[in-house]
Parts: structure tokens; C-alpha cells; sequence
């Protein structure tokens, strides 16, 4: 098997289970948060899925990492093409996703005179980004600014100084874990935000840094295997002690910016990383999962949100059945909706 299809196939299975791992997310979330104090084993289903994707969204940043910080680039091509990529689809499905919330609003909310419309859609934008989950994209786009000028520095330093540039970007992650980070409203303190993006900027250079190790051996699979399952039980764990001694729901450990969840972040690249995958339709699936990655990402909470007003949660089952059956509706529904807009004039340009 050539080395660049084998490339593509790991890239494409980490970039198909951080897309699975995202919706995982979304759905177990509502379990964690309903049931506890009320149905502890509940709870500790919804806890334990939770804690076993915290890698999703530093995974998906560190393919950007593995994927363009190693080349140069023309500042006007890389931008065309990112922005274009990238921005098109958004800016339609934030205008999908207003509809939508208008169109949740009961009647009596529901604002009609063009100037109300425009004064609500404006404090949605402020209060929410219009949709939580667009965090990422706003984001994402504020660093592919960067990507071109990270990426010649990147390529000045040797592997050793990069290697402790990341222990230090760790050691300040773990210093400003307490610092509250505004990152769902546009709204009050940007420098919060700002610091947040320089934050995740550094799964970025991790994705780089561990992209150009040598190939991984079974033993590493297995200790980096290890290192998953411990990163589980820690996150899991702590997140239940650290809610009993609060008397109240504690989530810090499920932070994308813990030490446990970078841990768990580099576990799965390495454990994944040189990966090969000889059955066809195993590759075919994970291939056309990372294909319509970005677009199931922007429609996946319009499709859980539309689930839950007809009664498709995780209350309809016990979670052992209605998390997976869920995540898996909500995956091929998704699916479903971005394969169908492509098929339409001009549809891959604003699908994603």
C-alpha cells in the first residue's frame, strides 16, 4: 500500500471518529446534566461517554496542524481557498440556524417588524454566536490567519525546540486553568476569547509536532491505547469527586485544555497515526465520514435539536440504547442533509 494512501486512510479515520466524537458530545451532554442527583447510574453512562471524546475538538485541530502547517504558501491562494472552504458554508448555515431559532420562539416571541427581527438576530449573534457549537468556526477562521506565518516558524525550529515550545504551551494551560474563557458570546471580555484561540492554537503545533515522529510501532498502540483508557477513568473519575465535594455538577475536567484531555488528545493521534485499514468498506465509510466532516459538524445540532422536539433523546430509552441509537441517527441524518444539498446547483459551496 503506498505511503500517501496510507496517510489519507489515518488521517481520514481521526478525522471521522473526531466528527463521531463530536456528536457523542452533544448527545450525552443533556444525559450528564439532566441526571444528576436524580439517576446517579444514569449519570455515570452519560459521564463516562463524555469523558471518553474529550479529544473531538483538539483532534480536529490537530489534523489542521498535521495537515497545513507543513508546506508554504502563496498568502493570497491560502486564504481564497480556506476562506472559501470554510466561511461559505458557515455563513449560509448561520443564516439556517437563525431561521431556525426564530421559528422555535413561540408566537408571542417571535419578533415581525424587520426592525425587531434585525435587533434579535443581533443579540442571538451576541449572546450565542447564533449557535453555541459555532465557537469552532469562529475560532478556526481567526487562526487560519495565522496558519501561513505559524507554519514558517515551525519550519526554522528544530524538532527539540518545538517539543518544548508544546511543554510550554502544557505548563501554561495548566497555569491559566482557572481563567475563565469567553468563548460562546461576542459580548464583554475579548481578551478572554483572544487568549482562548492562542490556546487552542497550540493543538495546531502538536498535530505538526507528532505528525513527523517516526512510524508508530504496535508497542506504542499499546501504551498509547493505555494512556486512553487512564485518561477515561481520570476524567470520569474526578468529574464525579470534584462534583460531591461542590454539591453541584462540576465539569472542569471535561475542558478541552486539561491536561487529561491533551493526554487523551495525543493517545489517540499516536495510537491512530500510520494506521492501515485493508477492508474496502471499512475505508469507504471512514473516507466519506471525514468527506462530509465539516458539513455534518454545522448541521448536526439543528438535527438534535429537531430530534428532541419530536421526542428522539435520551430519555426515550434506557442511555445504554438511546445514546448510540441517537448518535447514530443524528450521524446519517446529517449525512443525509449535506449529501442532498451537494447534489443541488452550487450546493458544495455552501454545504460544507
Amino acid at each position: 500500500m503506498g505511503s500517501n494512501t496510507n496517510t489519507k486512510q489515518w488521517l481520514d479515520f481521526l478525522r471521522a471518529i473526531a466528527t463521531i466524537g463530536v456528536i457523542i458530545i452533544h448527545v450525552s451532554s443533556p444525559l450528564v446534566k439532566m441526571s444528576y442527583g436524580r439517576n446517579i447510574p444514569f449519570w455515570w453512562i452519560g459521564n463516562i461517554a463524555d469523558s471518553s471524546v474529550r479529544f473531538a475538538v483538539p483532534l480536529f485541530l490537530m489534523l489542521s496542524g498535521a495537515t497545513l502547517l507543513d508546506r508554504e504558501y502563496k498568502l493570497g491562494e491560502f486564504y481564497k481557498r480556506r476562506f472559501l472552504r470554510v466561511l461559505l458554508p458557515f455563513l449560509f448555515w448561520v443564516i439556517v440556524y437563525w431561521v431556525y431559532r426564530w421559528c422555535m420562539l413561540n408566537a408571542r416571541q417571535q419578533p415581525h417588524e424587520l426592525q425587531s427581527i434585525l435587533h434579535w438576530a443581533v443579540n442571538l449573534f451576541l449572546k450565542e454566536g447564533v449557535s453555541k457549537h459555532f465557537w469552532y468556526i469562529y475560532m478556526i477562521l481567526f487562526i487560519y490567519l495565522m496558519v501561513p506565518f505559524i507554519g514558517r516558524g515551525l519550519h526554522r525550529l528544530s524538532n527539540s525546540t518545538v517539543l518544548y515550545l508544546l511543554v510550554g504551551w502544557v505548563v501554561l494551560a495548566f497555569m491559566l486553568k482557572s481563567v475563565p474563557l469567553n468563548m460562546y458570546n461576542w459580548s464583554g471580555d475579548y481578551a478572554s476569547r483572544f487568549l482562548g484561540y492562542f490556546l487552542y492554537t497550540g493543538y495546531l503545533v502538536l498535530g505538526y509536532y507528532l505528525s513527523k515522529l517516526s512510524a508508530t510501532s504496535v508497542r506504542t498502540r499499546y501504551i498509547a491505547s493505555a494512556f486512553f483508557l487512564l485518561t477515561i477513568l481520570v476524567s470520569a473519575g474526578l468529574t464525579y469527586i470534584f462534583s460531591k465535594q461542590a454539591h453541584r455538577l462540576d465539569l472542569t475536567l471535561y475542558s478541552y485544555l486539561t491536561i487529561n484531555t491533551i493526554i487523551q488528545s495525543i493517545a489517540i493521534f499516536v495510537g491512530i497515526k500510520d494506521s492501515e485499514f485493508r477492508h474496502s468498506f471499512f475505508t469507504t465509510i471512514l473516507h466519506t465520514i471525514s468527506n462530509y466532516s465539516y458539513g455534518i459538524y454545522l448541521v448536526h445540532i439543528l438535527v438534535i435539536g429537531i430530534f428532541f422536539n419530536h421526542g428522539i433523546f435520551w430519555t426515550m430509552a434506557h442511555p445504554l440504547v438511546s445514546l448510540p441509537l441517537v448518535t447514530l441517527l443524528t450521524l446519517m441524518t446529517s449525512f443525509a442533509l449535506i449529501y442532498c444539498l451537494r447534489k443541488i446547483p452550487f450546493g458544495n459551496y455552501i454545504s460544507g
